[in-house]
């Protein structure tokens, strides 16, 4: 198994070595301005036509990836003859700025203004289908399983003789540390729970953002915060005496995606992952973590994404809780319909939440194996796939790719 700091390593290598490869720095975008240094490139020169960008760690937000898209797509806006007077002129956007030794190279080779670029993504949105075109071809893979099978390997053997069925000290548990903008529908979550009473049965952390933010007032306040009125009314009455909600430590390293705290003693697992306001499919490492620690999970994302994950052979808790969450497109009625099973379930009694434990565990024993199992099988095999489409769609010879043998390291 390859491990993900070297991934775009490995299939530049192994299968893009003729095409100009970027990716950002550590898949992650810049928190300012978006700019040319935010990308690492592999390239094998100037005399390809063929052009990749790996942007496949985070959401594809239209209001940043375009910029960084625009960065890679720019000289496609213009005539050989344009891109050399741009040069010249020094007049290329995102402080692009090429030596008057190169402008001769680029004048003398027109091949190196590139006609075949691809956008690789690791979600499904009207966002990506709106770069497709006959010119510009997108590629799909699950980057985060790839990332989750290796961070997570470890914990087979820490969890293989796990029960599922057993007296946890709390119901559930849920992490919430970062609450600004995009994730801001974690605050109305954790108010629900407030009022509900909820936040004694679980483990919940919120607001535990490294002291980027002050407390939740602060997106709360923002005229350009996503929650709505409704959400925003909920948080201001419920959330009064609550600023952050620490259960394991105030600060954590920058690996925090790849640990699992070892000291959780809850049943349920509550996701929020990072896409939820988005029309997305998208899924990161943090919907593997309770199914690598065998625990059933209600997930808080975007709709269609249980769906999703079930695509992938995973299976999930319909009939034993009200999955119907799912398909609920309104943001608010979404976190309320999983906020309900999560007080249903906190509700019954002992028996009865043993009766649960029941139910769920062959699910979660499916899950944990198919995790350490098939599942890097599928995702290997997608890939692949998704990969020979691409290049029969594109007319490039791919002779020297060893799909076998990329298989087996994969997979291995």
């Amino acid at each position: 198994m390859l491990q993900i700091d070297h991934i775009y390593e490995f299939l530049y290598q192994e299968i893009f070595k003729d095409f100009e490869f970027w990716h950002l720095f550590n898949g992650v975008v810049s928190s300012n301005t978006p700019k040319i240094s935010d990308i690492s490139v592999f390239t094998s020169g100037c005399n390809t036509d063929k052009k990749i960008f790996f942007y496949d760690q985070e959401p594809f937000i239209n209001k940043i990836t375009e910029q960084y898209i625009d960065m890679f797509n720019w000289p496609l806006q213009f005539s050989h003859e344009e891109h050399i007077n741009l040069a010249r002129s020094n007049s290329l956007p995102y402080n692009i700025i090429i030596p008057p030794e190169e402008i001769e190279f680029y004048t003398k080779n027109p091949q190196c203004v590139f006609k075949k670029p691809i956008l690789v993504t690791s979600e499904y949105s009207s966002d990506v289908d709106s770069y497709k075109s006959d010119n510009f071809k997108s590629l799909y893979y699950f980057f985060h399983g790839f990332a989750a099978l290796d961070w997570y390997r470890g914990y087979y053997a820490l969890n293989y003789n796990k029960p599922v069925v057993g007296t946890p000290k709390y119901d559930f548990i849920s992490m919430n540390r970062i609450i600004n903008n995009d994730r801001s529908y974690r605050i109305y979550f954790v108010s629900l729970l407030k009022e509900l009473g909820l936040l004694n049965h679980g483990q919940v952390s919120f607001n535990v953002t490294d002291n980027l933010f002050d407390d939740w007032q602060d997106e709360t306040a923002d005229p350009n915060s996503k929650l709505s009125a409704n959400a925003r009314q909920h948080i201001e009455h419920h959330l009064t005496d609550i600023s952050k909600l620490i259960i394991d430590h105030a600060e954590l390293p920058g690996s925090a995606s790849a640990d699992i705290p070892r000291d959780v003693d809850a049943l349920w697992n509550v996701v929020t992952e990072t896409v939820f306001y988005y029309d997305k499919l998208h899924l990161t490492e943090k919907i593997f973590k309770p199914i690598v620690s065998k625990q059933p999970f209600m997930l808080l994302a975007a709709p269609g994404n249980l769906a999703y994950l079930k695509s992938y052979g995973f299976k999930t808790f319909e009939g034993i809780i009200d999955e119907s969450y799912d398909t609920i497109q309104d943001n608010d009625l979404r976190i309320k319909a999983v906020v309900e099973q999560l007080a249903w379930y906190c509700g019954l009694s002992d028996k009865d939440k043993t009766d649960v434990m029941r139910a769920v565990e062959p699910i979660v024993l499916h899950n944990f194996h198919h995790f350490y199992g098939e599942f890097r099988h599928i995702i290997t095999k997608e890939l692949l796939d998704n990969t020979k489409t691409l290049f029969q769609n594109i007319g490039y010879n791919d002779e020297h790719v060893n799909y076998n043998d990329i298989y087996h390291v994969l997979t291995r």
